[in-house]
């Protein structure tokens, strides 16, 4: 599949021009930025990081800003596991120019001399004008082709078959229901969230920068839906996503409470992929592992069909 990109935020409307401000300077991201940040990504594939939903649910501590050069729009993100800012920006627009000045900005702001988060697309430009340019495997963003997902109970030879049938079984009147984010019962979805945390780690789920993203996200419910599960009248698992282009849905959260039974993951994704199936969806962004070898591990067992690639930038 071929890409064309071109991106040019100063043909974008006035207020969009004024809310977003020219390099050096930086504003806060705001829910007023959506329409910039989906018009920056249009010509790319829709990488989880640019997606406006992902950005806000994840500026936790306010500290995710934008400034726009040569075109492109340049955001001060941070980093998802340790909260650090770094720089990166989305755009096709005089890549080499936009590059020097941020990775000077980098430099001088943040003590490093590399960009990250750059969409390969990006990356190939700026290697082909002696950048070095640098995969970053964790950042990458896992895709499934929803057909193949939900077709997982007819994996022959494979435990996420036995797990769906053997759920099945044991629960035949377990329920999934999908439905808007802002329809649902955030009370027993904290609820879910804090088991699973507790069981994964121990520690107190209200305090990690997770939690505090998804709390973000139950207040930004415009284009959110969510597949629940329950068995034994109680929710068990819940996965909610954002429809894009190119067919494609993005994944936001899911979580699920593993000691439940062995099967709750594979009958959850199984009836979400079949939901996403009966609208039409193509493909399905997981976003990254982080490096997190126990996600990597869940994540790849689902049989990715193809990944949106990530690099990290800097000088040669």
């Amino acid at each position: 599949m071929i890409y064309v990109i071109c991106v040019n935020l100063i043909s974008l409307n006035g207020p969009l021009r004024r809310m977003i401000p020219l390099f050096p300077d930086f504003k806060p991201l705001e829910l007023a930025d959506r329409a910039a940040i989906d018009a920056a990504g249009q010509g790319f594939p829709p990488y989880s990081d640019f997606n406006f939903t992902n950005m806000y649910a994840w500026d936790t501590q306010g500290a995710m800003r934008l400034s726009r050069l040569h075109g492109n729009i340049v955001v001060q993100f941070i980093d998802y596991l340790n909260e650090t800012p770094f720089l990166t920006f989305i755009g096709q627009q005089r890549i080499t120019e936009t590059a020097s000045a941020l990775l000077a900005l980098a430099t001088t702001t943040f003590n490093t001399a590399a960009l990250r988060f750059i969409p390969e697309e990006v990356a190939q430009g700026l290697a082909a004008h002696g950048f070095a340019v640098m995969q970053d495997h964790d950042a990458s963003d896992y895709v499934y082709a929803v057909d193949h997902l939900a077709g997982m109970h007819q994996w022959v030879g494979r435990r996420s078959r036995n797990r769906i049938r053997q759920f099945a079984a044991r629960y035949p009147d377990y329920a999934i229901r999908h439905q808007p984010l802002a329809l649902i019962d955030a009370v027993e979805y904290r609820a879910l969230f804090m088991t699973w945390a507790r069981r994964k780690n121990g520690a107190a789920p209200d305090a990690s920068n997770e939690y505090r993203a998804f709390e973000r996200l139950l207040h930004l419910s415009a284009a959110i839906e969510v597949v629940a599960l329950y068995a034994d009248a109680g929710l068990v698992g819940f996965s909610s996503f954002e429809l894009m282009r190119h067919d494609t849905a993005l994944v936001h959260f899911s979580k699920t409470d593993n000691a439940f039974h062995p099967g709750v993951c594979d009958v959850l994704y199984w009836e979400e992929a079949r939901v996403l199936q009966a609208k039409g969806i193509k493909h399905y962004n997981w976003e990254q592992d982080l490096g997190l070898p126990g996600l990597r591990h869940s994540k790849k067992k689902y049989e990715p069909c193809h990944f949106l690639n990530k690099y990290t930038v800097s000088e040669a």
